[in-house]
C-alpha cells in the first residue's frame, strides 16, 4: 500500500502546484514531483505536511501520563500560550516519548477544517517542523513550501528567509533567549547556503552559524512520520484538551469578575467604616453638647439626646410655653385620629414620659387602620401590642 504525502502552504487549491512524494508500505521514497491536486498520483492513502509558516510546534516535557490524561495537562501547560480571542485553535498532540517530552502542534482553526473537507481525503495532517529530528542545538531549516523554520529544544517556528540579512524572527528569538539565559552558542544551518550568506547571519547574530546536513521533507524517518502530531487523529481523547482551552478563555473574564467583587465588597467595607465612624463622631459631639450644657449624667449618647429633650422640654416650661410630648398638646395632636375609634372603646388613657398610653378594647382590624393612618397624618408616633382585653397602644409626637 503506497502512501502520497503532499506539503501543503495551505488548503488544497486546484489551480496552486505543491510538492508531493509517494512513500512505499516500508516507508522508503518511491517518487517525489510537485503539481496540483488534479496531477497528484494516485495511491491508496493521502496525508497532509502542513509547511512549517502555517503553524507551531511546541516541545513539552512532562511526567509520565495515560493517553486519556495527556491531553488535559497539556492545555493546562499551554493555556498561557495559545490567544483567546477569534476561534480556538486546533492542537494536535504526538505520543509521549521515553524522556517524558511530547510535541503538540498549533494550527488555525478554519484552515484545518479546510484542509479536512478538501476533495483529496487526507488520512493524517502533521507538522512538517515534527519531521525534523528535535535537537537542544538550534536549527535553520528551508521548507519546500518556501521560507523557513527553526527548530529548538522548546519547539519551532516560522521565519522569513533572507540571504541578505538574519531573518527577524530569528533575531527576536535569539534576543528572547539572551535574555532569558538560554541562547545558544551557536546555530545549524540546515540547507545549501553560500559561506557569505553564514557570515552574515553570524556578524548579525553575534554567535557562528555553522553548516549542517541539507533536509528535506521527504527523507524524514518512517519513526518520525509515525510520532508527528495528528490534527486529524480522532477527537476522543483530544476533546478534553479542547474543553480546557476553552476553560482558559474564560479565565480572564472569572479575573475580572473576581476583581470586581473585590473592589465591590472593599468600597462596601470602606463605605460601612466611612459611616460608622460619622456615627460615632455624632454620638460624641452629642455626648459633648449635653455635658458643656450642665448635663452631669449624658455618659452615653442616647442618655445625652434624653437629657438634652428634658433639658428643651424643661426650659419651655419655665418660659410658660408648651413643649413638644406635653400631654394636651399631645392628646390634641392625637384627636383625629382616636375620633377614628368607635363609641365604648377607650379604657384608660395614661400620660408619662412625653406618652400616651390607651387601653383599648376589642377593635375590628378596618378601624385600627383608619386610625393608624389618621394618626400619622397627624404627627403622631404610634406602638400597638395586643392584650387579652383587646389592646394597648402608645403615642408619642413625632420630631
Amino acid at each position: 500500500m503506497n502512501t502520497l504525502r503532499v506539503l501543503l502552504p495551505g488548503a488544497p487549491q486546484a489551480g496552486r502546484a505543491d510538492a508531493w512524494a509517494v512513500f512505499g508500505l516500508d516507508g522508503r521514497l518511491l517518487q517525489e514531483g510537485r503539481g496540483t491536486p488534479a496531477e497528484w498520483p494516485r495511491t491508496d492513502r493521502v496525508e497532509g505536511v502542513l509547511a512549517a509558516e502555517r503553524n507551531r510546534l511546541v516541545e513539552l516535557t512532562l511526567p509520565p501520563l495515560s493517553a486519556d490524561r495527556l491531553p488535559a495537562a497539556v492545555a493546562y501547560a499551554l493555556e498561557d500560550q495559545i490567544a483567546a480571542d477569534g476561534d480556538p485553535p486546533r492542537v494536535a498532540i504526538g505520543a509521549q516519548r521515553a524522556d517524558g517530552r511530547v510535541s503538540v502542534a498549533i494550527a488555525a482553526r478554519a484552515l484545518i477544517d479546510a484542509i479536512a473537507a478538501s476533495d483529496a481525503g487526507f488520512a493524517r495532517v502533521v507538522p512538517e517542523a515534527a519531521l525534523a529530528a528535535p535537537s537542544d542545538e538550534w536549527t535553520l531549516y528551508a521548507s519546500s513550501a518556501g521560507q523557513g523554520f527553526v527548530r529548538t529544544a522548546s519547539g519551532a517556528f516560522a521565519v522569513t528567509l533572507d540571504a541578505d540579512q538574519l531573518p527577524a524572527e530569528l533575531e527576536a528569538a535569539l534576543a528572547q533567549a539572551r535574555r532569558g539565559g538560554s541562547a545558544p552558542d551557536s546555530v545549524r544551518v540546515a540547507f545549501e547556503c553560500d559561506g557569505a550568506v553564514l557570515l552574515r547571519y553570524a556578524e548579525a547574530a553575534g554567535i557562528p552559524f555553522v553548516p549542517a546536513p541539507a533536509w528535506q521533507w521527504t527523507a524524514a524517518e518512517p519513526a518520525r512520520y509515525a510520532a508527528a502530531p495528528d490534527w486529524l487523529a480522532p477527537q476522543a481523547a483530544s476533546t478534553s484538551a479542547q474543553r480546557a482551552i476553552r476553560a482558559a478563555w474564560f479565565r480572564p473574564a472569572l479575573m475580572l469578575a473576581t476583581a470586581a467583587l473585590v473592589l465591590h465588597v472593599g468600597a462596601t467595607l470602606l463605605q460601612w467604616g466611612w459611616l460608622h465612624w460619622s456615627v460615632w463622631r455624632v454620638e460624641r459631639e452629642t455626648v459633648t453638647l449635653a455635658q458643656s450644657a450642665g448635663l452631669a449624667d449624658a455618659t452615653t449618647s442616647g442618655a445625652a439626646v434624653a437629657a438634652l429633650v428634658r433639658h428643651h422640654r424643661e426650659a419651655r416650661h419655665r418660659a410658660g410655653l408648651a413643649a413638644p410630648g406635653d400631654a394636651l398638646p399631645l392628646l390634641a395632636q392625637a384627636t383625629p385620629g382616636l375620633a377614628r375609634l368607635p363609641g365604648g372603646a377607650l379604657k384608660s388613657a395614661i400620660y408619662g414620659d412625653a406618652a400616651w398610653t390607651f387601653e383599648l378594647g376589642k377593635v375590628d382590624a378596618a378601624a385600627l387602620a383608619q386610625m393608624d393612618r389618621a394618626l400619622a397624618q397627624s404627627g403622631v408616633a404610634v406602638l400597638q401590642a395586643p392584650t387579652a382585653g383587646g389592646l394597648r397602644m402608645r403615642i408619642t409626637s413625632t420630631p
